[in-house]
């Protein structure tokens, strides 16, 4: 049983090598063969809501906090330092998404 991750990858390289080739060969085949598509669709962010608690709130956000709150009991159970580590940096999208929703609300439209 292999100690680390990375461990785990370099032994494992004749596997992971193809796989990730042939993922960044699909995604530039899908980059540069993509069409623009002609007319604008009208952006529907009501769907981005949903009432839990007789609150309305993002279902992003609370999809992103749920993964979040996974990192982290991952992270303490396991007692795995860089799990931990990664669920504080995984936290930057959280605050920001906070910060957005509470400048834009405090906005002034002139």
């Amino acid at each position: 049983m292999q100690n680390t991750v990375v461990q785990y990858i370099l032994d494992n390289i004749l596997l992971f090598l193809p796989l990730g080739i042939t993922g960044i060969i699909v995604t530039l085949i899908l980059f540069f063969t993509g069409k623009k598509q002609e007319e604008p669709l009208p952006e529907n962010l009501s769907t981005d809501y949903t009432t839990m608690l007789k609150r309305k709130v993002n279902l992003y956000f609370v999809l992103y906090l749920f993964i979040w709150i996974t990192i982290i009991i991952i992270g303490a159970l396991s007692q795995f330092v860089p799990t931990i580590l990664g669920a504080i940096l995984a936290s930057i999208p959280l605050i920001v998404m906070l910060l957005l929703k509470y400048k834009t609300t405090r906005a002034k439209v002139s």
